[in-house]
């Protein structure tokens, strides 16, 4: 297989070979005709796995992070909160609340939700069949706090 790795390069836009399909969310790397993702800083394979009856392989995105990327599918997905209007609780830093009362934890992910920003859950408890949502502290402690309480905190005039 011929090298196609430029020296001398550095800080300019990296060239895709003739043939070879870019994978967007993923600039530095390129799937060739034989179906192997290359990465085109290095000029090396990367390893191909076989999984679900499909080839994927695992690169960096362009923010820095592994991803699994599909060779059917060629793309990186990044995602990412809504674009709408958001409260840190002060309490929660690790959560935002939208002004309908969705909460959103969007920092410190775990490894369950791939890094990925998500909608907390609610339940109704007690008697009055008031709605709760458990969030945690800094320092890792659960609490059940009621809507209310967070809505009057995210939006007290409202």
């Amino acid at each position: 297989m011929k090298k196609f790795f430029l020296r001398g390069r550095k800080n300019k836009e990296m060239k895709i070979p003739e043939g070879w399909k870019p994978i967007a969310g993923a600039s530095q790397y390129a799937v060739s005709p034989d179906d192997y993702v290359h990465n085109l800083k290095t000029g090396k394979q990367v390893k191909r796995y076989w999984h679900n009856l499909k080839n994927r392989s695992r690169v960096y995105d362009d923010y820095g992070e592994v991803k699994m990327v599909d060779h059917t599918k060629l793309t990186v997905e990044r995602y990412e909160l809504p674009k709408e209007e958001y409260v840190v609780l002060n309490d929660y830093p690790d959560y935002k609340v939208t002004p309908y009362g969705a909460v959103w934890k969007y920092r410190n992910l775990g490894k369950r939700y791939r890094n990925n920003p998500f909608i907390v859950g609610s339940i109704n408890r007690g008697k009055s069949e008031k709605e709760y949502v458990r969030l945690k502290t800094e320092d890792g402690r659960a609490h059940w706090v009621r809507m209310e309480k967070i809505m009057e905190e995210a939006y007290p005039n409202d």
